[in-house]
């Protein structure tokens, strides 16, 4: 007898199971608790997952053949965290990123400058072009996350970008637990329920 496949939105969860929780602003703690173990699931599985393989116990050499797959995936992730953080308040893609990156990981004078060459010369000429373009590169040997160099374009490091993305993580997580945080909770609703195709 033929079976559906089922959609999963994790490793682990499925939409059906997101879907049951019925997920809402007010639900009680241990629904939340269940979206975020979702949301968890799928962060973890579907980016730190693959990011701990590319970047797991690799010579500097090795970094530099895999950097090109893991400022992707990495960029990927901080277009989803600004999703998650800013909700519906912000819908260009640009201004979610440089937004997020000026909030959490860039700041001080420049901010502005460097942001929008993180997002226009490294994100999108890695996912449209396939190469970093304005002679912007990447890097694992910085000191900082983003360098400045001789001609005017940028490095970015992804070692110290990978520490970041993981410190924002943990403590969204930790936020997203605490009812005070409302805007926080509920852009988190809005985009998981947009994510999971739950009709308003």
């Amino acid at each position: 007898m033929f079976r559906p496949v089922k959609t999963y939105i994790s490793d682990k969860y499925t939409y059906e199971d997101y879907i049951e929780l019925k997920f809402k602003l007010n639900s009680p703690d241990d629904i939340w608790k269940k979206a975020i173990e979702i949301f968890e699931d799928r962060i973890e599985t579907r980016y730190f997952f693959a990011l701990e393989k590319l970047m797991k116990d690799k010579s500097i050499y090795q970094m530099r053949k895999l950097g090109f797959a893991i400022v992707t995936l990495q960029c990927s992730l901080i277009d989803t965290f600004s999703k998650f953080r800013y909700g519906s308040k912000k819908e260009k893609n640009e201004e979610r990123f440089t937004n997020f990156l000026k909030e959490y990981f860039i700041f001080g004078e420049g901010a502005e400058e460097l942001t929008k060459k993180v997002y226009k010369d490294i994100r999108c000429g890695l996912v449209h072009s396939g190469s970093t373009e304005n002679m912007c590169g990447i890097s694992a040997e910085l000191t900082q996350l983003v360098s400045i160099l001789p001609n005017g374009a940028i490095s970015l490091d992804i070692i110290i970008l990978q520490e970041e993305l993981t410190k924002y993580y943990n403590a969204y997580k930790k936020k997203l637990m605490d009812k005070e945080k409302k805007e926080l909770r509920k852009n988190f609703v809005y985009i998981m329920n947009k994510v999971c195709k739950v009709q308003d």
